[in-house]
């Protein structure tokens, strides 16, 4: 139950109690934090892909510019 809500309890630190005891009684409430739980992993995933898009950008936007000024790369 922990890892489902751990997220929540670290945005909502101050609500820890109220959080925990909402997951161990209420089925919808588990169910949003489910939700909650795995929009945070797909984020975590979008962010890291963006990162790394951007980082190849970079690169190809520094070969293209060194083509566009007529030099050949080593």
């Amino acid at each position: 139950m922990v890892e489902r809500i751990q997220s929540l309890l670290a945005k909502f630190p101050e609500d820890e109690e109220t959080v925990r005891r909402l997951a161990a009684t209420d089925a919808r409430f588990n169910a949003l934090c489910d939700e909650y739980r795995k929009i945070i992993d797909l984020l975590a995933t979008c962010e890291a892909q963006v990162r790394r898009l951007r980082e190849h950008r970079a690169l190809l936007e520094d070969e293209l510019l060194t083509r566009i000024e007529g030099h050949q790369p080593l």
